[in-house]
């Protein structure tokens, strides 16, 4: 073919990806309606990334992984804006790496504002001035993902989703904060909180009944201000979701060793 027949053709599926864009449109619209009526979350972490995984397992063309969940999540970011007028709320200022957390999670087509501090992020998704929030999860030399998870302590706010991006080291972390919990995928993560007596074998003692299950990490540091000057804050990543059998068994137990445990919420893993 020669060049402009082949300007033509893209020319043609262009048209045709631009009406079935438009009919998905239609049908977004037809599910924000419902999710009104019933009294749904707008977001759903869950189906959207069941939704990913599935287009890139039925991939049989050029376009890589990363291709296909960067093009839907503009999709699925116009989608979210024809449900609603959302609203995302980052530790400022714009353009930082909470800036592109958000776009990452979020894409182009939804309504961000710049908060001053992590605190002002959870005030505005717990005001509802937000509907979600981003924040940093790991610690950094001005204690920004410690704050975060601080700031947990007190919130009823949940983790209902990560963000990583990538970096020379190590991917920086990112959590999105809401006020629903997101429903099992068969691929979560669930983080939580635990205040131990600071004593030998202690974290190993409380540990015992997530023997078969993966601990993805475990961060700590002294909490006076929790119970005593004797406890001391743990906080944990494990695989899998905290209504799984196996975890839920586990959460139990540890609720019988530990004087004070919460989970911060359950959320899809990721990419």
């Amino acid at each position: 073919m020669t060049l402009g027949e082949i300007r033509k053709k893209i020319d043609a599926l262009d048209a045709q990806l631009l009406r079935l864009l438009n009919e998905r449109a239609d049908l977004v619209h037809e599910v924000g309606l419902v999710k009104r009526k019933e009294g749904y979350a707008i977001y759903a972490p869950e189906r959207e990334e069941q939704l990913l995984q599935g287009l890139i397992k039925k991939n049989q063309g050029r376009l890589p992984a990363l291709a296909i969940r960067a093009i839907y999540r503009e999709i699925m970011s116009a989608s979210l804006a024809l449900e609603k007028d959302v609203a995302i709320a980052y530790l400022g200022p714009e353009g930082n790496a909470a800036h592109q957390a958000a776009r990452e999670k979020f894409g182009a087509s939804v309504h961000y504002t710049a908060r001053p501090n992590i605190a002002e992020v959870f005030g505005a998704v717990d005001r509802r001035e937000a509907d979600y929030g981003i924040v940093p999860a790991e610690d950094s030399p001005d204690g920004a993902g410690r704050h975060t998870f601080d700031l947990f302590m007190d919130s009823n706010l949940k983790i209902c989703a990560q963000v990583l991006l990538p970096r020379t080291d190590a991917p920086a972390r990112f959590l999105v904060l809401g006020h629903d919990g997101c429903p099992p995928t068969g691929s979560d993560k669930t983080s939580l909180v635990v205040a131990l007596q600071d004593g030998p074998g202690a974290l190993l003692a409380a540990l015992e009944p997530f023997q078969k299950i993966n601990v993805s990490k475990i961060e700590s540091r002294p909490g006076p201000a929790l119970r005593g000057a004797n406890d001391h804050l743990f906080f944990l990543d494990v695989e899998g979701h905290a209504q799984d059998e196996n975890l839920a068994a586990a959460l139990k137990a540890l609720e019988k060793r530990a004087s004070f445990v919460k989970v911060l919420g359950s959320y899809p893993k990721g990419a």
